[in-house]
């Protein structure tokens, strides 16, 4: 593949060299942070290597750091390599800066994007987005309509309320505002309160409607607490019931875990899309075909070039992969399923208990032929109170 091998060469490449008994750990970090590892091997002795993208170095860095994996050796090929090994040969300097000055006048074009305000969405995130809408490095600055942008972008993205893209020289600065999202409620026109389970009050809060109940009563679930009917002096009065009923109940989770389940697992058949972006306009160097794989996941990677670790160039390389995969059957244990089992019951109690106060806990174990059991009972004080909407003709 000459194309893959010059498109290398110019934006660089870094062989990391790792202790076999981590090549595992290091393949699954790696995946989990959706870095592409090429070149993966054992070499001789006791080492594992593999090469990623220069862009790649610092993250892979940093990752194999905080998971305590040594490395033992970093190499570095490529055109960007070979430009900081002659930074000193003035002549090619001199030659290169006069390349890159003749390209830094050139002001009809986008070279930079900044991007403010995304607190919860990625700066990558937002650049795919308005790349949909056609515009990020490279773009003819005279013709792009700032106006329209703006507009198409929100049309195109649920994410942001707000955005304006200006210029400054060769810079556009995006500013952006996150679109809250707010919890939908339903508003009744009249309602009631009623048990959502079954327990003994503790104490209650009741702004409209009639209380029907008092603090240590016992209720259960479907019971009346807060009366949407309030009685007037001649006749009585619908109104939408609100308020907290706070209640001491037990709550009973389960959750189960068959010993037999499905799992994705990538084939290792991997095709991949690779072009070129300069100025605005994209070229497709590479198009594998996919006639053969049925089932995959695409990962798109974008890299700019930067020489010397300073000056960003309008030229962007993009490589689309795509992974194949399919699904397996696989055996638990049951040690396995309970481990599964235990991290479904917290993440389950987490989100059910989240504004409970637990008093008490218990759980218990119910091991099958086929699936294992995690029974959990939880005492705990909590808001039982449910609206149920009072229909008026």
């Amino acid at each position: 593949m000459p194309i893959t091998f010059l498109l290398n060469y110019f934006f660089g490449r870094v062989t990391f060299t790792v202790n076999k008994s981590d090549a595992e750990k290091t393949l699954n970090i790696l995946h989990k942070y959706g870095i592409s590892a090429e070149k993966i091997k054992n070499d001789e002795g006791e080492y594992f290597s593999f090469t990623v993208r220069r862009s790649k170095q610092n993250n892979v860095v940093s990752l194999l750091d905080k998971s305590g994996i040594k490395v033992y050796s970093i190499k570095g090929k490529g055109l960007p390599f070979l430009l900081k090994k002659y930074n000193k040969r003035y002549g090619l300097l001199v030659g290169i800066i006069i390349f890159c000055s003749m390209l830094w006048t050139s002001k009809l074009f986008v070279w930079n994007v900044t991007i403010s305000g995304n607190e919860n969405i990625p700066d990558s995130v937002v650049e795919e987005q308005l790349l949909e809408v056609g515009f990020g490095v490279g773009s003819f600055i005279p013709k792009v309509n700032f106006y329209k942008l703006c507009n198409e972008f929100l049309i195109s993205t649920e994410d942001f309320s707000f955005v304006s893209v200006n210029m400054e020289g060769t810079t556009a600065k995006v500013e952006l505002r996150e679109r809250e999202v707010k919890q939908e409620s339903v508003e009744y026109e009249a309602s009631n309160l009623v048990a959502k389970y079954s327990g003994k009050i503790e104490s209650m809060t009741v702004y409209s409607g009639a209380s029907v109940i008092e603090k240590n009563a016992v209720v259960k679930e479907g019971d009346l607490l807060v009366s949407g009917f309030l009685e007037k002096k001649y006749g009585f009065e619908i109104v939408r019931s609100t308020g907290s009923v706070y209640a001491y109940v037990t709550r009973r989770f389960e959750v189960e875990i068959p010993y037999t389940k499905e799992v994705k697992v990538y084939t290792g058949n991997n095709k991949k899309d690779i072009s070129v972006s300069f100025f605005g306009k994209t070229f497709k160097f590479f198009s594998d075909s996919k006639d053969n794989i049925k089932e995959y996941d695409t990962f798109n990677d974008r890299e700019r070039l930067v020489l010397f670790d300073l000056i960003k160039l309008p030229l962007i390389m993009t490589e689309k992969t795509y992974k194949e995969y399919r699904y397996d059957s696989v055996l638990l244990n049951e040690g396995e399923a309970k481990a599964e089992a235990e991290k479904e019951m917290t993440r389950i109690l987490l989100e059910e208990l989240s504004d409970s106060e637990v008093l008490e806990r218990s759980t218990k174990e119910e091991i099958g032929e086929n699936s294992y059991k995690l029974i959990c009972e939880v005492y705990c004080i909590t808001d039982i109170a449910l609206e149920k909407e009072i229909l008026i003709k």
